[in-house]
């Protein structure tokens, strides 16, 4: 059966590719479109659902939540940024 991978819809400019990722000592390695959930720092949400690979940079109203994704996945986070008013 083939793999079903997510119709989410991102732009290829704005992630990174998915072999840009050292999964090697993750217990569960993604494949692209996989779903999974990163903790949010600040701003409207406490976590958002990412396909993998994540979004760099994610929208909203008053500011943008930028990816931190070095380390381990279980660290990395989205932190808020807010627009300047």
């Amino acid at each position: 059966m083939a793999r079903r991978y997510s119709a989410y819809p991102y732009r290829g400019d704005d992630r990174h590719s998915d072999r840009w990722y050292d999964q090697s000592a993750e217990a569960i390695v993604l494949h692209p479109g996989d779903r999974f959930f990163i903790p949010c720092e600040g701003g409207p949400s406490t976590s958002r659902l990412e396909a993998f690979p994540p979004r760099l940079e994610v929208e909203e109203s008053d500011g943008v939540y930028v990816l931190e994704d070095e380390g381990p996945r279980d660290q990395w986070r989205y932190i808020f940024v807010s627009r300047p008013t």
